[in-house]
């Protein structure tokens, strides 16, 4: 009993700072004038993925838990996805992806090749006994560190040519002029030092749960770290989809960009085996239930359509559904 009134105190804790953390965030962004599409895919990603790397890194640091650090990482991917099935019945308006920009299939599409190398990697280890590292790190975190450079350069340089510059940035309205730059800036270093602090702690809470319920540490991962370390995005996206879609829809796919390279950061925490070697097969599951909601996603900025039915769209409903089945059998598989 005391190990869920710590959990749900520590949730409550992440949450606040998590929110603050991006809140604060976006008075940066005001004031140094930067859009709102890279704010949300960078800035405000960026600080709303804080937790997933603080509770990861001190899974595999601290407690020594692999499978704690990968459900949270995957976990945190497939919940964040269904937060846009959540945005779609909030905005009430039909189908989310008809008024999202069509540019954001390419953050989702970086992060399907992520995810892609990730999955080829557990296989490789499980099936084939082929295990390639380097000092310790995997090839998978060589390969995601290499492409990563060369997706944010195609992210920003497809950026350059469809935003509209300083004029856009010039013309958003000035909510924050109360604020300061420099008190922003502290209090922003505050709370990312307590989102390291509550991060370690939650990740301690999480391995007495396991002890004391006997569940299946890729179940707590995926689902209690992953949800609670996912709702700094969730708040931040209801936040944002009051002024442009667009911007909260890129703060969940820039979570899940930024989310795949904890990857090779727990790779460097961990002395003498790759990350990825050390946690089970359950993990896979997860992940390929990643790439199906991703391409899910993918299709319905494709296809555009209008149908919708409960004010969701066609696209948001075969994505809870995925969630929701492949939940099912994942605690079936890892129970």
């Amino acid at each position: 009993m005391l190990a869920w009134i710590k959990f749900v105190v520590c949730s409550v804790a992440l949450i606040w700072c998590g929110y603050r953390v991006s809140y604060l965030g976006d008075v940066i962004c005001e004031k140094t004038h930067i859009t709102r599409t890279i704010m949300g895919f960078v800035i405000l990603a960026g600080a709303t993925s804080a937790p997933e790397f603080i509770t990861s890194v001190a899974s595999v640091a601290i407690v020594n838990l692999p499978d704690f650090a990968a459900g949270d990482i995957f976990g945190s991917i497939i919940l964040n996805l269904g937060i846009i099935a959540i945005l779609d019945l909030v905005e009430g308006e039909g189908p989310l992806t008809l008024r999202v920009h069509q540019k954001q299939i390419l953050y989702a599409g970086w992060t399907g090749i992520f995810l892609g190398i990730a999955a080829f990697s557990i296989l490789m280890r499980v099936f084939a006994k082929i295990n390639y590292s380097f000092l310790g790190f995997g090839w998978e975190s060589f390969a995601l560190l290499f492409l990563l450079p060369i997706a944010l350069f195609s992210i920003f340089n497809m950026e350059r040519f469809l935003e509209k510059s300083e004029k856009e940035a010039d013309s958003q309205e000035k909510i924050y002029e109360h604020v300061t730059l420099k008190s922003a800036s502290l209090r922003l270093v505050f709370y990312l030092g307590a989102v390291v602090v509550l991060g370690v702690w939650l990740s301690h809470i999480g391995k007495e749960i396991v002890e004391v319920m006997g569940w299946s540490e890729v179940i707590v991962g995926t689902f209690f770290l992953g949800m609670v370390t996912s709702f700094p995005e969730l708040m931040v996206s209801l936040s944002a989809l009051r002024f442009d879609v667009d911007m909260a829809v890129g703060n969940i796919l820039g979570s899940n960009f930024f989310d795949m390279m904890i990857i090779p950061l727990c790779d460097g925490f961990i002395r003498g085996k790759a990350f990825l070697s050390l946690v089970r097969m359950d993990n896979l599951f997860t992940i390929l239930l990643a790439i199906i909601l991703l391409c899910i996603l993918m299709v319905g900025l494709i296809s555009r359509s209008r149908r919708c039915f409960l004010r969701l769209g066609w696209d948001a409903i075969a994505m809870l559904f995925v969630l929701c089945a492949g939940g099912y059998f994942l605690v079936s598989i890892a129970g």
